[in-house]
């Protein structure tokens, strides 16, 4: 299967989520604020720090900075498909969060726990963080099978704190953890013989 056909079908799997949620919009904001408030309602001396730094996983700095060090470290390859995925995440972030202009948990609900960590500011869908987080682990995973289970742990933590830290909303995770994952096999397709042996004589 060609690259244009695994993005196509990336697409219509997407919209037929994105078809479906729709579809039960009523039903599906129902249980999203229901399921924000389960998980953002606990509180707990250890559980609130260890979120306030899961968090920091999926930030854009984190994935700089590993982009940084797979490049340092010479494995380009690896460092290649991150900063594919990565201009990948940030253009559908831009496109998406302009699109459906979600307001955070934070703007629009009271009484409800707030850890803010590093001032989350704009849209909330769909979750940049997660995303970041999932697809990384995706492009990791696909190098290191090993770490493949840790690495997407850590990512479906990155998630979860983003809704326990008060930011986001469930539906705004799972749409970043289906992005992520979609951008991740797709990069992973992408030819880069080219760029590889450009990069060999730097």
């Amino acid at each position: 299967m060609d690259l244009t056909k695994k993005i196509l079908i990336g697409i219509i799997i997407y919209a037929l989520i994105i078809s479906i949620i729709i579809v039960f919009l009523q039903d599906a904001m129902t249980l999203d604020y229901t399921l924000f408030f389960i998980i953002n309602s606990v509180t707990n001396i250890i559980l609130d720090p260890f979120f306030i730094l899961m968090t920091y996983a999926g930030s854009s700095v984190l994935w700089i900075l590993v982009i940084i060090l797979f490049w340092l470290d010479k494995r380009r390859k690896v460092s290649i498909y991150l900063i594919i995925v990565f201009i990948l995440d940030s253009l559908s972030q831009i496109f998406l969060k302009t699109f459906f202009v979600r307001a955070r948990p934070y703007e629009s609900l009271s009484n409800i726990k707030f850890l803010n960590s590093d001032m989350d500011i704009g849209p909330s869908f769909p979750s940049g963080h997660t995303q970041r987080a999932f697809s990384g682990a995706t492009i990791l995973g696909s190098f290191y099978n090993k770490l493949r289970i840790p690495l997407f742990i850590m990512a479906s933590l990155v998630a979860i704190s983003r809704i326990y830290i008060g930011v986001l909303y469930p539906l705004d995770v799972l749409a970043g953890a289906i992005n992520g994952i979609i951008f991740g096999l797709i990069t992973l397709n992408i030819p880069i013989k080219k760029i590889e042996k450009k990069l060999k004589k730097i």
